[in-house]
């Protein structure tokens, strides 16, 4: 009863959200590496609106695995940075498959881009989460939904795989992406 109420109260801060686009996810490589291999890939959380991530996938696995979803905290590269790889490489060394997106503002996705300097126009993670956000307000939603969305499409992905068990699905974040978790944790019934 309480989960529903809360649910509640968080759908009318940050809902409704759009209606499930197609994914159309496009693997752009693959990277084999010393147990695991890594494939790097798109997905369309909404039209128009991409998510780079990595997968992560043990090698030698057989049958339908658990997954982990990663969303990360305030950092420029994202998962990519050092202890957020420790995190993803411990979880995939313990046989997990670990899904890794960048979140609004960090890593590749970057939504205030300056070409001259090849890097954010308005500064670091905080700063274009402001702007986003801000923009957000504007238009009278929060930019959480953006977050919560792309995580949920995240693990709708996840499960068009084979290799991924549905009753299994994890989500993991350090920083904002342990607030992230809190949230697409309340959100999708499908984390466990």
């Amino acid at each position: 009863k309480r989960q529903g109420e809360v649910r509640e109260i968080l759908m009318n801060l940050v809902g409704p959200f759009r209606p499930k686009w197609r994914l159309h996810t496009n693997v752009t490589g693959v990277i084999q590496k010393d147990g695991f291999r890594v494939e790097k890939l798109v997905y369309e959380s909404i039209g128009d609106f991409f998510v780079p991530g990595c997968i992560y996938i043990p090698d030698g696995i057989t049958g339908k695995r658990p997954a982990i979803l990663f969303v990360s905290g305030h950092t420029r590269s994202a998962f990519r940075y050092d202890s957020y790889q420790k995190a993803i490489l411990n979880l995939v060394k313990k046989g997990f498959i670990v899904y890794a997106i960048d979140p609004l503002g960090q890593g590749e996705r970057l939504q205030y881009f300056d070409f001259d300097k090849m890097a954010s126009a308005v500064g670091g993670p905080t700063r274009e989460h402001l702007y986003a956000g801000n923009q957000c307000f504007l238009s009278g939603v929060s930019i959480a939904r953006y977050f919560i969305y792309d995580g949920m499409r995240a693990i709708d992905y996840l499960l068009t795989r084979d290799d991924v068990d549905p009753d299994r699905i994890g989500l993991i974040g350090q920083s904002g992406g342990g607030t992230q978790t809190a949230y697409i944790a309340a959100f999708d019934e499908r984390v466990k």
